[in-house]
């Protein structure tokens, strides 16, 4: 199953925070134990590295981001997506660039704890634990 996650679960697994972390790292540790095939997309690395460094040592983000990279597969932010976001019904730019990119590895799921801001998605939107709950039901 190719699970597509978005930004902010990204940034809750690691600033580990409180009331989203639990959720968030069971989903990686899915991807870790070969039960999922995780995506992100390379500007969630991007956001990620801005926000974590207002409050981290730059150094020490970049290599928890590294680490990250080892348990998913980045996806392209590349001219296709960009021009596809462009022209798309999506309201906020970066939630269509997010989409596109979980369009390019054929995402089953994107897991997001902003539902509402992939209403025009024709790929299936669920929030952390929802998406955790749907496999227990499978």
């Amino acid at each position: 199953m190719n699970v597509f996650i978005d930004t902010n679960i990204m940034i809750d697994v690691l600033s580990k925070r409180d009331e989203f972390y639990l959720p968030a790292a069971r989903i990686v540790s899915l991807a870790d134990n070969g039960k999922i095939d995780l995506f992100a997309s390379s500007l969630s690395f991007a956001t990620s590295s801005y926000m974590l460094s207002k409050h981290n040592k730059e150094m020490d983000v970049i290599r928890e981001l590294e680490k990250f990279a080892t348990l998913c597969y980045v996806t392209p932010v590349d001219y296709r997506t960009v021009f596809s976001a462009f022209k798309s019904d999506f309201s906020d730019f970066e939630d269509a660039l997010q989409y596109f990119s979980a369009q390019r590895c054929d995402a089953d799921v994107i897991v997001t704890r902003n539902t509402k801001d992939f209403a025009k998605s024709a790929i299936q939107v669920m929030e952390p634990q929802e998406f955790l709950d749907s496999l227990i039901r499978k």
